[in-house]
């Protein structure tokens, strides 16, 4: 992430150990808790006075590039507008969570089915986009919470049988600790992506 912003930059003439100022990016908890703790850490070094003030993506549009609601947006969920670049970051794979203290994983397609489920419904992004894809195949689940967001999911999972379908980096920050195994179904990646409005391209 770090290369990519420098080449975000590269594109004027910009001296990080002179910057001063704060930097707007819209992300949601996943992309917030993984990737930018370790940005601010390396930008730092090279831009001492950075700041950074991050706020909820949500499913970002482009008005909030545009009107400089912030600078950058990361999103698995890109606005498609012609005055807006974006790079596509990685891929992740979604991995089925639970508590291997409480239960067995799904060995099945009807073991997974016949569990209980926590599932993400973002207040302003709605549900993500594993959900569909199994609801659209006609794959049933009993769904035993709803959370607003990656952060709620832990409690829920921790002590119950449930099952959680999620993205699997978040083995390293809010679930971690948690045993996971892949899905008893092909599903398709999630992309991550770095968007920004075209005015900043040399900024």
């Amino acid at each position: 992430l770090l290369d990519d912003l420098r080449a975000f930059a590269a594109g004027g003439s910009f001296d990080p150990a002179g910057f001063e100022g704060t930097v707007t990016i819209a992300a949601n908890d996943l992309q917030r808790d993984l990737l930018l703790p370790l940005l601010l850490r390396h930008a730092r070094i090279r831009a001492p006075k950075l700041a950074l003030r991050i706020v909820p993506s949500g499913v970002p549009s482009a008005e909030m590039l545009r009107d400089g609601g912030c600078a950058l947006a990361i999103t698995p969920r890109p606005p498609d507008a012609a005055d807006l670049v974006r790079r596509r970051l990685f891929d992740d794979r979604y991995l089925v969570y639970y508590d291997a203290a409480a239960r067995k994983p799904p060995k099945t397609l009807d073991d997974y089915l016949q569990s209980e489920h926590l599932v993400v419904h973002h207040e302003t992004r709605g549900r993500l986009d594993i959900d569909r894809f199994i609801d659209e195949r006609g794959m049933r689940r009993r769904i035993a919470a709803t959370v607003a967001g990656f952060s709620g999911v832990a409690p829920f999972l921790r002590g119950s049988t449930f099952l959680a379908t999620l993205p699997g980096l978040l083995r390293a920050s809010l679930l971690r600790g948690f045993a996971t195994v892949e899905p008893p179904f092909h599903c398709p990646p999630m992309p991550m992506f770095m968007v920004w409005h075209q005015r900043h391209q040399a900024d």
